[in-house]
């Protein structure tokens, strides 16, 4: 079977999304994909780096904010119906 040629943003995100999620098998999100094994982990891979580094930077961007004056929560505001908002 031919490979692809490549793979849109929103397809490598949804490709390494399904892997995390594990609701498939790897030879499944392959086959869908048409992408090999090696490709799969490695976006699967790239994401996981990428989601540390986020989170990673969270908790600096909260003291910046500390030090401007702005509550220091997390990011996490209370919207309506004490339902909690990220942003």
């Amino acid at each position: 079977m031919r490979k692809r040629e490549k793979l849109t943003p929103e397809e490598r995100f949804a490709l390494a999304l399904a892997l995390v999620k594990r609701e498939q098998s790897l030879g499944e999100i392959c086959l869908y994909y048409q992408v090999s094994h090696t490709t799969a982990y490695k976006l699967r891979n790239a994401f996981l780096d990428g989601a540390r580094k986020a989170l990673a930077t969270i908790g600096r961007s909260a003291d910046v904010r500390e030090d401007a004056g702005a509550p220091r929560d997390g990011g996490i505001a209370s919207g309506p119906g004490g339902k909690h908002a990220i942003g």
